[in-house]
């Protein structure tokens, strides 16, 4: 058999497509982090090869269970899986051009040169006209260039191995070219991502047509002669919007250009796929739940994500050497924003649930939104643990840029989130590095000691001298919690109702704390609400007394002003202290209800 033989394809149906597409998810992951160091368009948060290798994964697990043999089959499972797992500005854009491909080839068993070509160009510009703003030196134009390459040649050209080399040599021709179509790339001396991600899938198809199998070959440089370096620090890093925000929308009729036209003057980047039965939602914006709201209009929302690309973009642009111990908890720590920039803390969200529908705290619905529902409605309300895959998500990135990992977090009494941060530990790589420690406490209380892990970890302590006196914290930190009324605790099931209508005839008003194992009790009982203010206040003055170097965290359900007044009565008998005050969280809020508040106390043992 003469090996050097050229082979020839003639027709490409279902079968070929899927192990192609496979080979193609597989070469973008290889490329993931070249992508995401190259990514400064159209922001520069560095997830452009996470989003795409994500996007991809779905598309070849769907194929992979495919057992459809047609080209339309196959095809259709692609573009349904694209368009639920698609993620980021490139995902979505590489979704639309799935569903376009799918589209223009309905009904086909297996498709010519000839007809992939024209579906190809049909599929590129459905991509394109899914962006309300798009811009040249991008995917989209790399998929044109690479389209019409496909169409000038198919006619003349029956063999897709011939075919599919000589538009990938356009393609990256187009890639090469991006620079000098969008000025922010060549002042960063890259190449477009998104761009370089749609030729690395382009290569994954050109490896396997050509190798007869899926090759995960390492990933090369194609435009090394143009582009020499990376300038990334010449980016403007002015962001205008701040959260990357995504959902996916279940509905009937849904009107796509409707909803575009709604969104519009809630952020930029606006990109929406699918189907008058199925769409998928990408924009940038500053109010992730506002777009939920619109969305919710046009169908129910199933799916939602929201990641902050301020963070995103100053972890890109930090120094990639390994740092130091990386700090991580979760959004019952109640923590001013400023302290969380200040020690760079990652945050795993708990979940929220609103009727039928879950949220991120502090992601996707902020504390104020949460409380005005809390106030006007009598939606059911309640908070959950984040699952495994959200510590899993933090560690993930934590993992690659720091040396080591501390996991601090709410009481494994109150709540089953240390043992989801567990879960996510088992069976990664990076196992031995991360120190999952019970706080024992929640809301101000665990701010306090996670502020204090950031303390030590400023001063250049030993990680494990830091875990050891972090513990010895948890068994020494105190919260006491005023309840203004009783029904939010009947509410939340905290409390039952005979109980509560009792306690409010009697008028009734408790302080709970949290004791050494982590549990929750009562601290007091008074009659009154001026009362239990000034109870709250007592207790956390008299344990205060018996520390050393005392310091103080206040939380507040919408009672800014109570908040204020207990820090002037806390500076009145300490005067150096140091006092933070925040909103608390929904998952104290729920229980406590709208004007609670509550005081923190961490001295030095």
């Amino acid at each position: 058999m003469n090996v050097n033989m050229k082979i020839k394809i003639k027709y490409l149906d279902g079968v070929r497509f899927k192990r192609s597409i496979i080979a193609s998810a597989r070469r973008v992951c290889l490329a993931e982090n070249h992508l995401n160091e190259i990514n400064v368009f159209p922001v520069p948060d560095g997830d452009t090869g996470t989003n795409m290798a994500v996007t991809m994964n779905s598309i070849a697990l769907a194929a992979e269970e495919c057992q459809q043999t047609s080209f339309e089959g196959i095809i259709n499972a692609i573009a349904d899986s694209a368009l639920s797992g698609a993620r980021g500005n490139s995902g979505a854009i590489l979704a639309q051009f799935f569903q376009g491909l799918a589209e223009a080839t309905a009904g086909k068993v297996r498709l010519t040169t000839q007809a992939f070509s024209s579906a190809a160009k049909t599929a590129a510009e459905r991509a394109k006209n899914a962006i309300s703003n798009p811009s040249e030196g991008t995917i989209i134009t790399v998929m044109r260039d690479w389209a019409n390459n496909l169409v000038e040649h198919a006619p003349n050209t029956y063999d897709f191995v011939d075919l599919f080399n000589k538009s990938l040599i356009k393609a990256k021709e187009s890639l090469a070219d991006t620079p000098n179509k969008l000025k922010v790339l060549k002042k960063a001396g890259v190449v477009d991502a998104g761009a370089e991600g749609f030729v690395n899938l382009l290569e994954g198809i050109v490896d396997f047509i050509e190798a007869g199998k899926v090759a995960a070959l390492k990933v090369k440089s194609h435009v090394a002669g143009k582009i020499r370096s990376l300038h990334l620090d010449k980016v403007d890093s002015v962001i205008p919007f701040q959260y990357c925000t995504e959902c996916l929308i279940e509905g009937n009729g849904i009107d796509k250009e409707s909803l575009r036209q709604k969104l519009s003057a809630h952020g930029d980047s606006i990109i929406i796929i699918g189907s008058k039965i199925k769409a998928r939602v990408h924009i940038h914006t500053n109010n992730p739940q506002e777009v939920f709201n619109l969305s919710s209009q046009y169908g129910v929302v199933v799916k939602t994500k929201v990641d902050d690309m301020h963070r995103q973009h100053h972890k890109a642009m930090a120094n990639t050497s390994l740092k130091g111990i990386a700090l991580v908890t979760d959004s019952t720590c109640d923590l001013p924003p400023e302290i969380i920039d200040k020690y760079n803390i990652h945050v795993a969200p708990i979940m929220v649930q609103v009727s039928d529908k879950s949220f991120l705290d502090k992601v996707e619905i902020k504390p104020k939104d949460f409380y005005l529902i809390l106030q006007k409605s009598n939606q059911k309300l309640s908070t959950s643990q984040p699952p495994p895959a959200a510590f899993k998500k933090v560690y993930d990135k934590t993992a690659g840029e720091y040396e080591s990992i501390i996991s601090i977090h709410i009481s494994e009494k109150l709540s089953g989130t240390i043992q989801a941060a567990h879960t996510a530990c088992k069976g990664i790589w990076y196992q031995k590095k991360i120190n999952v420690i019970d706080g024992k406490t929640t809301s101000a209380a665990l701010g306090l000691l996670v502020a204090e892990a950031g303390r030590l970890i400023e001063k250049g302590l030993e990680i494990g001298t830091i875990v050891e006196r972090l513990r010895t914290a948890a068994n020494h930190v105190k919260i006491f919690v005023s309840i203004p009324s009783l029904k939010y605790l009947v509410r939340s099931g905290r409390l039952t109702r005979t109980k509560g209508i009792i306690g409010t005839l009697l008028n009734l008003k408790p302080v709970i704390t949290i004791n050494p194992e982590g549990r929750i009790e009562e601290a007091a009982k008074v009659i009154g609400h001026k009362k239990v203010v000034r109870k709250t206040l007592e207790l956390a003055l008299e344990f205060a007394k018996t520390v050393k170097n005392p310091r103080f965290g206040v939380a507040h359900v919408l009672a800014s002003g109570r908040a204020q007044w207990y820090r002037d009565q806390i500076r009145s008998c300490f005067s150096g202290a140091e006092i933070m005050i925040m909103e608390a969280s929904p998952a104290l809020g729920v229980h406590v209800g709208i004007g609670g508040a509550a005081i923190a106390v961490l001295g030095d043992s």
